[in-house]
């Protein structure tokens, strides 16, 4: 076992990010965003760099503390949220490379291109895939 697969092992299960397969590859506390960006870009260059099957690929629902992300925004589909820190922060962006105020998304929910954009998500009959 390596150094990175021996400090998998102990992480609290609270705070695992772990992959589709279950498999455990990183850890965030629900702290700090920053922290958090740096865990998903570290894990998405070694899924990168390794080959990784893209049906394994890191996803928001193995990231831990999911319960900061607040209700209203659990369903907003515009662009990924990653995570949401004790502070209000959230990461977003499917490279998790932007950090915006959940105060921002939540204005941004309720405008009309992003709902206009869910429901076109939704509906069958839109099109869209």
């Amino acid at each position: 076992m390596n150094s990175t697969e021996q400090s998998l092992v102990n992480i609290p299960v609270e705070d695992q990010i772990t992959l589709p397969d279950g498999a455990v590859v990183g850890s965030w506390n629900g702290d700090h965003i920053k922290d958090l960006q740096k865990e998903i870009q570290r894990i998405q260059s070694e899924q990168k760099s390794n080959g990784s099957p893209r049906s394994n690929f890191v996803t928001k629902f193995g990231v831990p503390h999911q319960e900061q992300v607040p209700i209203h925004l659990k369903d907003f589909i515009a662009y990924i949220i990653w995570g949401v820190d004790k502070f209000g922060q959230a990461l977003v962006a499917s490279r998790a490379n932007r950090i915006e105020e959940v105060d921002y998304i939540s204005e941004w929910v309720g405008n009309t291109l992003a709902q206009d954009a869910k429901n076109r998500a939704v509906d069958p009959n839109s099109g869209c895939k």
